[in-house]
């Protein structure tokens, strides 16, 4: 099955259960980007990075608050780490984010499987 870019496919006309479930799998699940992004870089972060990086590859923009709010709650749950370096506060995904976010990727898959099934 051919996959398309949800971005260039939503407009005025889209399904509303379609633009729920673009916004539900992508802003109101911010901390799945957040996380792959740390895992490409495989280096610690500023916050604002993430900020931009997220801004760019998701069809909503969501505020600069609501990522800086992620990522405090995921280092809070130990996903993400704090790193000082001259004076600024870095971000590095810990093993537990790894971990979390495999599980998360594998789950999707299953969903993904479970729903094509006999498509």
């Amino acid at each position: 099955m051919k996959r398309t870019n949800v971005v260039t496919t939503m407009s005025d006309d889209t399904p509303k259960p379609f633009k729920r479930l673009v916004k539900k799998l992508t802003i109101e699940n911010l901390w799945l980007y957040v996380l792959k992004y740390m895992i490409t870089r495989n280096e610690p972060i500023k916050a604002y990075e993430v900020v931009r990086y997220i801004r760019k590859i998701l069809p909503y923009k969501p505020a600069t608050v609501t990522v800086y709010t992620v990522i405090y709650r995921l280092v809070r749950e130990g996903l993400l780490d704090q790193v000082k370096v001259g004076g600024e506060t870095l971000y590095k995904i810990s093993d537990k984010g790894r971990k979390t976010f495999m599980n998360a990727i594998n789950f999707i898959k299953d969903l993904l499987d479970l729903l094509e099934k006999n498509v």
